[in-house]
Parts: C-alpha cells; structure tokens; sequence
C-alpha cells in the first residue's frame, strides 16, 4: 500500500508539472498587441501672442510723430483654416500721435482691410500677422502689413502696403518687394 501511495502522489505530481508546461507554452503561443488609440484633435481653435510695437517718426514740418500697433486674437472675426488646424483671425489696431500728444489717427484693421490686394490664398487661408512702420514719405506714412500662416513652422505670407496721408485716409496696395537704392 504504501508503494501505491507513492505511485499515486508521483503520478499526480508529474500529471500536474505537465500541466503546468503546457500553460507555459500556451502563454508563449499568446500574441500580446498594444491598443493604440488615437486621441481626437481638439477642434478648438489656436490663437497668436499679442504684440505690441512702438516708435517715432519725423513727418509733416519735421514734427515728432509716435505709432503705436497692437495685434490681438479676435474672436468676433470667422475662424481661419490653415494646413490642417483652425486659428482665431487677428485684428491690429494702430494710433498715431502728434508732438503735442493729440491723437491723430486711430483704427483697428482686419485682414478685410487688404482683401483687395492679397492672393486669393492669403485671403482664405491667412490671418493678419502683423504691421510695420517703413518710412514717412511725402504727405503719407508707409506701413507693411503681414498675412500668411500664424504656424511658426511654416513660412508661408505675403504683404500690403498700407497708406496712411495727412488727412487721416489709408490706403492698402500690393507690396512690390524691397526698394532698392540706384548705385552709380
């Protein structure tokens, strides 16, 4: 009896030692992927910095002009699609003072403002990106204005020329690129 016991016991362990090998393998056979799981874009749309520019200009009879140009998101105007992602359109608001500290000229400009002169692309597809004090030029102030893609990655823009005279009227014009000085 007692060999039989020990045939028994020796029986179900080697019964339960095979067992557990063939669970091994079993596990070994199991193929364990990762779920990937896209996560959704947020369809909320991305904004600009602020900026804020400041500077002087000597203008009519050699009087101290100062500008001062500020660019904001602005939610009120529609939203812009660009290479895949939405953004807040900006406004720019410009203020020119006299010497005397007098406001001579304030308005805030969209990009609307230069339709007229921008590429179809930069129209459906561009925010207003910034404006520029170039030069005093005769009765008018010439400022260069920047729409394209607000993406710092991606260098697509182009520019306007924008006009301000001494009556306070603007005017927007195709830029025609860098003036260049004659050499002699």
């Amino acid at each position: 009896m007692k060999y039989f016991c020990h045939i028994t016991i020796l029986t179900l362990l080697a019964a339960t030692a095979l067992t557990s090998c063939k669970s091994e393998k079993k596990a070994e056979e199991d193929i364990i992927v990762e779920r990937i799981v896209e996560k959704p874009q947020s369809k909320k749309a991305e904004r600009m910095e602020g900026d804020e520019r400041n500077g002087s200009t000597k203008w009519i009879g050699g009087a101290e002009y100062t500008f001062n140009i500020i660019r904001q998101p602005n939610d009120s105007l529609p939203k812009v699609e660009n290479h895949g992602r939405t953004y807040h359109d900006n406004s720019i608001r410009l203020t020119v003072h006299r010497s005397d500290g007098t406001v001579f000229f304030q308005k805030t400009f969209t990009k609307d403002n230069f339709a007229p002169v921008l590429p179809s692309q930069f129209k459906e597809h561009g925010v207003l990106l910034g404006m520029n004090f170039e030069k005093a030029e005769g009765n008018n102030l010439r400022f260069i204005v920047s729409v394209g893609s607000p993406d710092d990655s991606n260098e697509e823009f182009t520019y306007a020329v924008m006009n301000l005279n001494n009556y306070g009227a603007t005017s927007a014009e195709k830029w025609q690129g860098m003036e260049t000085a004659e050499t002699e």
